[in-house]
């Protein structure tokens, strides 16, 4: 068959199917399209179905006062406005869209559709709605009874507690017992309102109700705490801080920073607010903030307890810090005396005397401080306990200076001991420094790693400045000491570097030796070439890292096995 004929029949195929997938497409399209018009008008006559009517006429058969009817005939105009309106708006569009469907226009249809169902939606919440408050209403009469029952249960009991303790209440009898009343008159309220149907006004009857009960069951049970915090409790305490301030004032204690004078007055104030707030029956907040002010006054007696206690510590520490002050005093006296003499003994100039005229600054310091304290104690503008803070510190400061001018007198008077040390140094340097040598010696290694020549001479040229220090005359204590520090310093550095390299190169070896077992293996055999040629070359340590690498691969936890022989 000819080519050309073959690829005309292919195409004619080709177009025969695209056509068919078309149409089938367009038939499935109109068919989804009607069945949704289809679910659309079942919803329709659901929402059209929910027994809004029923409800209605079920309030229309009970009696019902002015303000029911009212709300009824409202809900039976909306919804007669949305069979009239919404509904047959919502009937045109299920019929444009059954038109539509058949004309296959995806977009419009969608649009349309959407348009549809949303107002389906809308009008069956608002229909759900009015039908859950016309039950409501049906119910509304038992329900509010339901509430006033509990009310009036908790209403006895505020009663009963009322009349069971009404001694405790003072001056406020008659006061209390007027709000009973009103809340009697409240409860009558409702009945009224229930059976004449006001059912706007029994929503707000029984929140009055709640509120008022709510009201009254707090003052039965603050007010008697209230009144004897207010007359008892607190002047009592009041009365018991003044003779302690009375009994203080003799023993010497001024007690000014605790301004308990105003304290006093502002007490007195609040607690005529809250008399004045109690006679209204108003207790927000009373109880809490009386309680508030007698712990307040609890710890003042505490304070003042306490007080006692840091005069004594004060009167301690103060004879203790005047007796070591006296002592710096002397002692830095008897340096000033001698200190011509140590000038000319070690050699020293003003520079290297510093440290005293530092000290020497700073104790004078302290004593300005101190004084001023002491003014503080005689005025008693602060508590003893904050004045021990403050002795604290400056007795810090007093052993910061004990100290230091410790450590100026031990080097001024130990230079012969320092220049004792430093020979004694210098040949336990020496002697390590020849240890290291030979150890060195003592062990076959290809090549010396360059850093231990360098670190060798820094500790040759470091003990060869404490000798030409030793030498001179006078002896720098100073200078003879950073040289002394720096040898050791350089000498135990070597001494460290001599033992890495001993170990490394013993390790790298041993792991060389035993690797070999695995020469046959070609990137084990290349890689211990190269760690022999670093070997060769001083390298121990990378080729210790670089055999070490291999043999984990192939031996998992070689590492641990080759450092506990070496640690053997």
């Amino acid at each position: 068959m000819d080519t050309k004929v073959i690829i005309g029949i292919a195409v004619g195929v080709m177009l025969i199917v695209i056509v068919l997938a078309i149409l089938i497409s367009r038939r499935q399209t109109k068919k989804n399209f009607l069945k949704k018009v289809n679910n659309l008008d079942i919803l329709r006559n659901e929402v059209l179905s929910i027994p809004l009517q029923r409800e209605i006429d079920k309030i229309h058969n009970l009696s019902k006062g002015e303000q029911l009817e009212e709300k009824v005939n409202n809900y039976k105009k909306i919804y007669d406005e949305l069979k009239v309106t919404s509904f047959q708006d919502i009937e045109d569009m299920i019929v444009e869209l059954d038109f539509i469907a058949n004309s296959k226009h995806r977009k419009e249809f969608n649009q349309k559709y959407t348009k549809c169902e949303m107002a389906l939606y809308k009008n069956r919440y608002l229909i759900n709605h009015m039908i859950s408050e016309l039950k409501e209403l049906t119910s509304y009469e038992d329900k509010y009874r339901g509430i006033v029952i509990r009310l009036k249960t908790r209403y006895r009991t505020a009663s009963r507690e009322y009349e069971n303790n009404k001694e405790l209440y003072g001056t406020l009898v008659d006061t209390i017992e007027m709000q009973f009343e009103n809340i009697e008159k409240r409860f009558q309220d409702f009945e009224v309102v229930i059976n004449e149907k006001l059912y706007n006004e029994v929503v707000l009857v029984v929140k009055s109700l709640e509120v008022m009960i709510e009201h009254i069951t707090t003052i039965i049970t603050e007010v008697p705490d209230i009144l004897v915090l207010v007359n008892d409790l607190i002047p009592s305490r009041v009365k018991e801080l003044g003779m302690l301030r009375e009994s203080m004032l003799e023993e010497g204690f001024t007690l000014n920073f605790m301004n308990l004078d105003y304290n006093f007055k502002e007490i007195e104030k609040f607690e005529s607010d809250v008399l004045d707030r109690l006679n209204v029956l108003n207790t927000e907040n009373s109880l809490l903030e009386l309680k508030t002010i007698l712990e307040f006054l609890d710890s003042i007696f505490k304070d003042i307890e306490k007080e006692k206690v840091y005069k004594k510590d004060f009167d301690i520490s103060s004879n203790t810090f005047d007796e070591r002050l006296s002592a710096v005093k002397k002692t830095l006296h008897d340096i000033n005396i001698q200190l011509d003499d140590i000038k000319v003994l070690y050699g020293l100039k003003d520079a290297d005397l510093s440290d005293l005229a530092t000290i020497s600054e700073d104790y004078d310091e302290l004593v300005k401080k101190y004084r001023a304290l002491i003014r503080k104690v005689k005025k008693q503008e602060e508590s003893y306990g904050k004045i021990n803070l403050t002795l604290n510190e400056l007795g810090i400061n007093l052993k910061q200076i004990e100290d230091n001018l410790d450590l100026t007198l031990r080097s001024l008077g130990s230079m012969q001991d320092d220049e004792e040390r430093a020979r004694d140094q210098l040949e336990e340097v020496q002697e390590l420094l020849k240890t290291c040598k030979r150890q060195i010696r003592s062990v076959k290694i290809p090549v010396v790693a360059n850093n231990y020549f360098v670190e060798l001479s820094e500790a040759n040229e470091a003990i060869l400045e404490i000798i030409k220090e030793l030498e001179k005359k006078p002896i720098i204590i100073k200078t003879l000491n950073t040289r002394v520090d720096t040898a050791r310093d350089l000498v135990f550095k070597l001494y460290k570097t001599t033992q890495s390299i001993i170990h490394n190169a013993y390790f790298a070896e041993n792991l060389i030796v035993y690797a070999n077992r695995y020469r046959n293996i070609a990137d084990v055999s290349k890689a211990l070439n190269r760690a022999e040629i670093l070997f060769y070359k001083g390298n121990y340590s990378e080729a210790v890292k670089l055999v070490l690498g291999i043999l984990e691969k192939l031996e998992p936890g070689i590492n641990s096995k080759f450092n506990e022989e070496c640690a053997e």
